[in-house]
């Protein structure tokens, strides 16, 4: 679990508190400075909207002025061509337009009146007070103020009419000007006192989405009848709602608070913290008077006790075990003695490492240690005493977590001298080798039960094979040879096989695989390695799945055996095959489908014996029904030998190879035995000699065939390289060197059925027959063949062949069997008279041919 920090924690407890207190008081700040702010906007839009008033009064001034100004003008009879010459009046005037109503009826109009309405002006006047302006609102929605001043009177002092002046709101932009300007702000509304808007102006930068703020008030003037409204409003983001002194304050609350967390915080470590941070030095202990401590204290002091019973007792233990036990820490520096490996070590005070009291020989297994590997240990022979220390490597983890070693030795002096003993006096009883028990044979005797009723000379053959192993491997080992390589021995260990086991062997069909490489390999070897060969045999053997088969190989500990297709073992041979490969130094693994793979450790000899394999020559292979042709080729391929196939001995006998090669080596498969031994017979016969270079290949027991036989489980490329150079001292096999004109026969002409049927029947009497279907192929066979006797079987062939000139030949003799008048008298003539070869035509063949 993690360890928490108090120190931590509480500055996590008190940072929520502070952050509160300076939100609240921040927030304080800003609204004070809100509230401020928003009164002194008041202030000022009070001031603003006064000028407003001033403006719009200024604006109605000016007007009046240019009131007065034109009607004066018109009392003294000016027209409205001569009022328009006024230029700086009209500019600087606040009229818009005027109208004259004279007392004679009739009026003047200014011709700028249809800018801002259509209504006629008489009906806009009647309201019309002199002296004040008036707001009327005309039908086409304009709003206007007219403003009524009586012209002079004349010499009668009879008054001349009257002069109206005209302002439009709406549609005033000096006026709009003018108001806007003056208050300064962004919008301006002037409103009559219904509501009614009279006059709206803003700035193009202005929009109601943006926070404004706004003043209203009432406009109310001596020269104004009317009472109106106005509004103006002020762009005012939330930004400019607030001072600079709210920013200010709300920097040095925080500033404050954070000068007020650190002291909390240093008042803390020195008032709390200091301590408790105190309390592992035992020496202070009676510093840390404190109350809230003294459960804690009590109970260090109980674990402190308590340690120190621990460690006496630990120390008695270490001292009662009677052996020698050193703690060592990661560098290998030894960090607790017990007082037996002390005075092991007598120079432990002085040395670093452990490494320095130790031989070379015993620093690897402790460094093996340091890295983790359980289970090693050495020996350690003392030099001042006659005494032997086997010490046990022991890896754990120190309190600072890193991997230390304990060496757990023990006085073996007395056990080794008792195994000397016991191993030179009684040698078949070392305790060092396993030793089978009694229930393992009784059980391998059940299980075999029905076995030993069904074949009991087979069963004893087993158990006598079992026997010897199990009589082995208590044993201690013995050396074979000097130097042999692994195919010798593989050969040696099926020929024991072989001999112990007979015809149950030659039954197995398990095949054997082993390159040839591998086979070369030369090692020193013992009997327990022919043993674990033989018990690799005995498992494919005990076996009836098909297609089991054993897997020879080498790895960079040594020599690697597969079994293939083995079934679940039984008693005695489940154990031997747990316990040859550690006595081998090795190892046995098995996986599901009856896969076991044993090692074994072989000291193994530099190069290899290449140079006893037999010189390259050249074989024949019959295959005869042969049930694994494909592995015979594979192995031949991989001797690297010249080889032509055959698939019968008809094949063989009637080919043209057979007469111009010669072969070292005739293998032949036992797939139909009996066919075998009949060509054989026929091969000897036809030879004159008793022994022939022949090496059977059989997949079951061949019991009547004698010579070279190597069965399945004997058939790889070391075995069949040995077999065919034991066979180098016979002749080798040409037929064309056997072949007489009493044994040697060439059918040509004719139909192919013809040509087989007196093969056939020539082959049944004994001789040697070949088919040619061409007779122009024998041009060049005829002129180096042995002497040999053709029979053509139609008089085209016939003619054909005295044509070549080859019934000249004087190794040859002809017989044809359709007359013709050319035909020469070296070639004869046999009437079958429509007769099938049979036993009487061969007998009147032979006379022909005085054989």
């Amino acid at each position: 679990m993690a360890s928490l920090s108090l120190r931590k924690r509480f500055s996590r407890s008190i940072s929520p508190a502070f952050l509160i207190i300076g939100f609240l008081l921040c927030s304080v700040v800003w609204v004070m400075d809100f509230f401020t702010q928003r009164y002194y906007s008041q202030e000022v839009l009070q001031q603003r909207a006064e000028s407003v008033h001033v403006s719009f009064a200024a604006y109605l001034d000016r007007a009046n002025f240019e009131v007065k100004y034109l009607s004066e003008q018109i009392s003294d009879g000016e027209t409205i061509d001569r009022l328009f010459q006024l230029h700086d009046v009209l500019f600087f005037g606040g009229l818009d337009f005027f109208y004259v109503a004279l007392e004679d009826g009739t009026s003047m109009e200014d011709p700028r009146v249809r800018l801002y309405t259509r209504d006629a002006l008489s009906d806009l006047i009647k309201n019309a007070e002199s002296d004040v302006w008036l707001h009327v609102s005309t039908t086409d929605q304009s709003e206007l103020l007219v403003y009524k001043k009586p012209l002079a009177s004349d010499e009668d002092k009879l008054s001349k009419g009257f002069f109206y002046g005209f302002i439009s709101l709406d549609n005033n932009l000096a006026l709009a000007s003018d108001l806007i300007g003056s208050a300064g702000a962004d919008y301006l509304k002037i409103n009559d006192v219904v509501g009614k808007p009279l006059l709206i102006e803003q700035l193009n930068s202005f929009s109601d989405e943006t926070p404004f703020v706004h003043h209203e008030s009432t406009l109310s003037l001596p020269v104004l009848k009317d009472k109106l409204a106005v509004e103006v409003r002020y762009s005012r983001p939330l930004f400019e709602s607030f001072s600079s002194w709210a920013v200010i304050g709300s920097l040095a609350i925080l500033a404050g608070l954070l000068l007020l967390n650190w002291a909390v915080r240093w008042y803390a470590q020195r008032t709390l913290f200091m301590p408790i941070a105190g309390l592992p030095a035992i020496g202070r202990m009676d510093t840390l008077n404190y109350q809230e401590f003294e459960p804690l204290l009590a109970q260090m002091n109980y674990f402190q006790t308590r340690l120190k019973a621990r460690d006496q007792h630990l120390d008695l233990l270490l001292n009662s075990l009677q052996a020698a036990i050193l703690f060592c820490d990661e560098s290998a520096r030894v960090t607790d003695i017990n007082d037996e490996a002390a005075l092991l070590f007598p120079e432990s005070p002085t040395a670093k490492t452990i490494f320095d009291m130790t031989p070379i020989a015993c620093h690897q297994p402790i460094q093996r240690a340091l890295k983790g590997e359980y289970g090693g240990g050495f020996e350690l022979e003392l030099k001042d005493q006659p005494k032997v220390y086997a010490f046990q490597t022991h890896t754990f983890v120190n309190e600072h977590g890193f991997r230390s070693v304990m060496l757990v030795g023990r006085d073996v002096s007395e056990v080794r001298r008792l195994r000397w003993h016991l191993t030179h006096r009684f040698p078949r009883q070392a305790i060092d080798r396993p030793q089978p028990s009694p229930h393992l044979i009784f059980d391998e005797i059940s299980e075999r039960s029905e076995a030993v009723l069904k074949a009991p000379e087979e069963a004893i053959a087993w158990f006598g094979v079992l026997g010897q192993l199990l009589k082995q491997i208590s044993e201690p080992a013995q050396e074979i040879s000097q130097v042999q390589t692994l195919g010798d021995l593989l050969c040696e260990q099926q020929e024991w096989l072989e001999r112990e086991l007979g015809v149950c062997l030659k039954r197995c069909d398990c095949t054997v695989e082993a390159a040839l490489e591998d086979t070369l390999v030369q090692a020193n070897w013992t009997s327990d390695h022919a043993a674990l060969i033989r018990l690799a045999y005995m498992l494919c053997l005990d076996s009836s799945l098909s297609g089991r088969h054993l897997v020879f190989s080498w790895d960079k500990k040594g020599l690697v055996i597969k079994v293939y297709g083995a079934e679940e073992s039984s008693a005695v041979l489940g154990w031997l095959c747990q316990e040859y490969p550690k006595v081998l130094k090795g190892r046995t693994e098995s996986a599901k489908g009856g896969f076991i793979k044993m090692t074994a450790t072989v000291k193994r000899e530099l190069g290899s014996a290449a140079e006893e394999l037999p010189a390259k020559g050249r074989v024949a292979f019959i295959e005869n029904d042969y049930v694994d042709v494909s592995r015979v080729k594979q192995l031949l391929n991989e001797l690297a030998i010249k080889w032509d196939g055959y698939a019968s001995f008809a094949e063989f006998m009637s080919a043209s190879q057979p007469y111009h090669c010669q072969y070292n080596v005739l293998m032949i498969g036992l797939g139909d035995e009996t066919l075998a031994q009949t060509h054989v017979q026929k091969l000897l016969h036809t030879s004159g000699s008793d022994q022939l270079p022949i090496l059977y290949l059989a997949d079951h027991a061949a019991e009547q065939m004698e010579g070279q036989i190597l069965y399945a489980h004997q058939l790889m490329a070391y075995s069949l390289a040995k077999v065919m150079e034991s066979l180098r001292h016979c002749s080798a096999i040409n037929m064309g060197d056997w072949a007489t004109q009493d044994t040697n026969f060439i059918i040509t002409g004719g139909s192919s059925m013809s040509q087989v049927i007196w093969q056939s029947e020539l082959s049944a009497h004994g001789f040697v027959v070949r088919r040619e279907v061409e007779i122009d192929n024998l041009v060049s066979v005829l002129r180096h063949t042995s002497p040999v006797n053709i029979i053509v079987l139609d008089h085209e062939t016939a003619m054909r062949a005295q044509k070549l000139h080859l019934v000249k030949l004087v190794n040859t003799r002809w017989v044809v069997l359709e007359d013709f008048s050319e035909r020469p008298d070296t070639m004869h003539f046999m009437d079958l008279d429509g007769r099938v070869p049979d036993g009487a035509v061969i007998a009147s063949l032979l006379r022909i041919f005085n054989i």
